[in-house]
């Protein structure tokens, strides 16, 4: 494998991480969004396999849908766009206790007005 593609498996691997993460979505959310094993989510953004175009497609595409826009298409970086709506997602899924661990369960739940501690 050439170091061109290396750098494009890692500019996919940390676009798909930092987007589905900005949105709050676990790799198994995410892979039932998009209808595949969680594995598979986790092997591409560990490098440990390379993401097809389909995929890249479908993910750019459900991350647009939840607010967030992610430009694969500048060679040095990876401009990423996080709108209002996805941030309010986020913190909403930040606040879900039920996605926490026992041990960590105040998170960011405890700063939110309304939290039910």
């Amino acid at each position: 494998m050439s170091i061109d593609n290396v750098f494009d498996n890692g500019k996919i691997a940390v676009a798909i991480r930092t987007a589905r993460t900005a949105i709050g979505w676990s790799q198994q959310e995410f892979a039932d969004k998009l209808g595949i094993a969680k594995s598979t989510v986790a092997r591409i953004e560990t490098m440990e396999m390379a993401a097809r175009g389909d995929f890249v497609i479908r993910a750019i595409q459900l991350f647009r849908a939840a607010g967030v826009e992610v430009d694969l298409s500048d060679v040095r970086a990876i401009p990423v766009r996080i709108t209002g709506p996805a941030i309010v997602a986020a913190v909403e899924a930040l606040g879900d206790q039920s996605k926490r661990r026992s041990d960590r369960r105040l998170g960011i739940a405890g700063l939110l007005p309304d939290a039910d501690l």
